[in-house]
C-alpha cells in the first residue's frame, strides 16, 4: 500500500518538480565613459545585500574607458516543456539602480533598469511576457550627459540582458 501512494504522488508532483528551476536572471551593465574625467560609483540600489566590507571604487571607471559589470538575481522560473506545463510561476519584479559623478566636476549621472516577467495567457498555453526598461538621469551645467539603452536580450527563462550606459 505504501509503494502504491509513492508512485501516485511521484506522478502527480514529478512535472512540477522537473518544470520548475532556480536560475540567475543576470543584468550586464556595460558603461562606456567617453569624457575625459573618471566616474567614481556613489550608490548602488539592488536587492542583493552589498557586503560592508565592499568598495564602491571597484564599480569606478577611467576616463575614456568602457567597463562591464554583471549583477544576478535568484528567481524560481518554470520552463518551457513539451506536453502538460503546471502553473506558471510568479516572478519577482528586479530594478537596479546605479549612480556615479565626476568628482573633479560637476556631473552625477544615475541609471536605473528594471525587469518584470508578468504572465500572459495565450490560446493554448500561458507564457512570461518579459519586459526591460532602462531610464537615467542627470544632473550639471550640461556638458555631459548620460543615456542608456538595452542591446540583448535573451527571449527565455533566465531572460538575461545587458544595458549600455554611455556617458558622454
Amino acid at each position: 500500500m505504501n509503494m502504491m501512494k509513492n508512485l501516485i504522488l511521484a506522478l502527480l508532483l514529478g512535472p512540477a518538480a522537473v518544470a520548475t528551476s532556480l536560475a540567475n536572471t543576470g543584468i550586464t551593465v556595460e558603461l562606456v565613459n567617453k569624457t575625459s574625467h573618471a566616474l567614481e560609483m556613489t550608490n548602488i540600489l539592488s536587492e542583493q545585500p552589498t557586503p560592508p566590507d565592499m568598495s564602491l571604487s571597484a564599480y569606478d571607471v577611467p576616463a575614456k574607458t568602457t567597463r562591464e559589470f554583471y549583477f544576478a538575481h535568484n528567481r524560481k522560473f518554470t520552463y518551457p516543456a513539451a506536453g502538460w506545463q503546471p502553473t506558471l510561476r510568479k516572478i519577482k519584479p528586479i530594478e537596479l539602480v546605479l549612480s556615479y559623478q565626476m568628482s573633479t566636476f560637476n556631473f552625477g549621472c544615475q541609471m536605473q533598469t528594471r525587469f518584470e516577467a508578468p504572465i500572459g495567457f495565450g490560446v493554448l498555453e500561458s507564457s512570461y511576457r518579459p519586459n526591460r526598461k532602462s531610464k537615467t538621469a542627470y544632473t550639471g551645467n550640461g556638458e555631459y550627459t548620460c543615456r542608456s539603452e538595452i542591446f540583448q536580450k535573451m527571449l527565455e527563462p533566465p531572460f538575461n540582458y545587458s544595458v549600455r550606459l554611455i556617458v558622454e
